[in-house]
């Protein structure tokens, strides 16, 4: 594989699920952030030659960044257990709590993560040249920037869907067809599609959403379709 691909595979799907479950509970947390803030000091080190591109720099440089990203680590544990102490001797919830076990899991791997990146790039340096160098950190920015995005569309679409299941328990619709419906659309290759011809009621060979949305009254149709186009709006165009 390529370099970027090897990058990609880093962030395997556990922890982009874990990531995504820490931006929905509204943690002020970006490990992809973090990540590719430590990233852009090592660019900067290296255009302004504070770092040379031989080996040895480039490794100093990361033994230098591990040390540092030990006691940032230290803290980020330290906060958490006096910010959960508190929350024990308040007695109450507060939505730190609903993401302490995602964000618990995502510092547990930061450490990881960032030396898979620093061997991935050593793998990869095929001439000590700066510019060489440089441009394998401008890919690694680039597709940390197209991880972040994509964690967010993911956040974004559940945070639309947990918004339609409120409404839907607000106007006493049947949640489980509504359920069904969702579950129909998101299989399809084109959701936006087949929502515009649901609204026309040409329904065509989409017979197993015909079926449900009969189910309904004509305004909970309505309000259904709707709140599907807001769930998939991304896609509409």
């Amino acid at each position: 594989m390529g370099f970027e691909d090897d990058i990609r595979a880093i962030f395997d799907e556990e922890f982009v699920k874990r990531a995504v479950k820490l931006k929905i509970t509204g943690n002020i947390f970006n490990p992809v952030f973090y990540i590719l803030f430590t990233r852009l000091v090592e660019i900067s080190s290296l255009i302004n030659d504070i770092v040379l591109p031989t080996r040895f720099e480039i490794e100093e440089m990361f033994r230098t960044r591990k040390e540092f990203l030990q006691l940032d680590m230290r803290t980020i544990n330290e906060t958490l257990r006096q910010a959960w102490i508190s929350e024990i001797r308040r007695g109450e919830e507060y939505r730190f709590s609903k993401g302490i076990e995602d964000l618990m899991y995502i510092v547990y791997r930061m450490r990881d993560i960032q030396k898979r990146i620093d061997d991935t790039i050593l793998s990869h340096i095929k001439k000590w040249d700066k510019e060489e160098i440089l441009e394998l950190y401008f890919i690694l920015g680039k597709v940390l920037l197209e991880i972040e995005e994509e964690i967010v569309d993911v956040a974004s679409k559940r945070a639309r869907v947990e918004w339609l299941r409120w409404i839907v328990e607000e106007l006493n619709i049947d949640p489980e067809i509504v359920e069904k419906v969702f579950s129909v659309i998101s299989k399809s290759s084109n959701p936006p599609a087949m929502i515009r011809l649901a609204e026309i009621e040409e329904y065509g060979e989409i017979e197993e959403l015909h079926e449900l949305l009969e189910e309904l009254d004509e305004n909970e149709r309505r309000i259904i379709l709707s709140g599907m186009k807001v769930v998939f709006r991304k896609d509409l165009k």
